[in-house]
């Protein structure tokens, strides 16, 4: 196998300045660039006024000479250079054994299609070319009239959506009247930068009950979300107020309790020492109190 200029292998060989064809498939190649000619050469040979005799196909490269996907590719690129086409499908059974190739691969029989007379293979190339180069303009020209044509329709979709927002508002507001326009104000979706045309003062929007009654619910609707969001925001505030509180008062009532419990304490270590003073007294004996320790 050979390398193709891919650097190094899983070896450690540097493959990069070896040939991705050997020799044996380059002889091979240039048999198949001779039968190319001699086929050239035959279509030269034919009557160049003679409409009817072309296209010409024949079947040149057998499967006697196989080509690799490299040589394959370098010959076909030179076919194509000289105006020809190329077709090559699978060699049957008998094939394969006539032409004594054992390589376990398929085998390709190779055809030439010549479609005018060699002398004016230049120029049917240069049509073609030019024939796909006005194809490709004018589809691009078609997919930009279609872009455009798309944007005016969103456009205009966008421009009666708005227009019918604006409709819609102010028939709600000439049915609920100044008690329902700051509700509606408030929560007044911003609409998008759209163009206006001098023909929209004339489109007579149809506003239907439906599209009064889903206004006036998207109203409601964003009323008892701020309704929620301000009752929550007010017991967070009285919350934490109450929470201040109660830390101030817990913090009175457990220093009180605290002076309570020193003042307790203290009379019974007095009462402590009493007693001690009274048994060492008696018993002539020494006590240790705790305040002794």
């Amino acid at each position: 196998m050979y390398g193709g200029g891919y650097g190094y292998d899983d070896f450690g060989v540097d493959r990069s300045s070896w040939s991705d064809k050997s020799d044996a498939a380059l002889r091979r190649e240039r048999r198949a660039d001779g039968l190319f000619d001699a086929f050239l050469k035959e279509c030269g040979e034919l009557d160049s006024t003679d409409k009817s005799v072309f296209p010409v196909t024949k079947e040149i490269v057998g499967a006697d000479c196989h080509l690799t996907s490299a040589c394959y590719t370098s010959f076909r690129k030179r076919v194509m250079e000289k105006g020809c086409k190329v077709k090559r499908r699978e060699a049957t059974p008998a094939e394969r054994q006539a032409s004594g190739d054992t390589r376990r691969g398929k085998l390709y029989v190779i055809s030439i299609v010549c479609p005018v007379h060699p002398t004016k293979a230049a120029d049917a190339k240069a049509k073609a070319e030019l024939a796909a180069a006005e194809r490709k303009k004018k589809a691009a020209e078609a997919a930009q009239r279609k872009a455009e044509k798309e944007q005016k329709e969103r456009e205009d979709r966008e421009r009666m959506a708005k227009l019918q927002r604006e409709k819609v508002r102010e028939r709600y507001l000439s049915i609920v009247g100044e008690g329902g326009k700051d509700d509606e104000l408030k929560h007044k979706q911003p609409s998008p930068d759209v163009k206006k045309s001098t023909l929209d003062t004339f489109v007579n929007v149809n506003v239907t009950s439906e599209a009064l009654l889903q206004h006036a619910k998207s109203v409601h609707d964003l009323s008892t979300i701020d309704i929620s969001n301000s009752i929550r925001e007010e017991e967070r505030q009285l919350m934490a107020e109450l929470r201040k509180k109660h830390a101030k008062e817990e913090d009175e009532l457990r220093s009180k309790m605290r002076l309570k419990q020193s003042g307790l304490i203290d009379n019974a270590n007095t009462k402590y020492d009493d007693i001690k003073a009274k048994i060492e007294k008696e018993c002539n004996k020494k006590v240790v109190s705790p305040s002794d320790k």
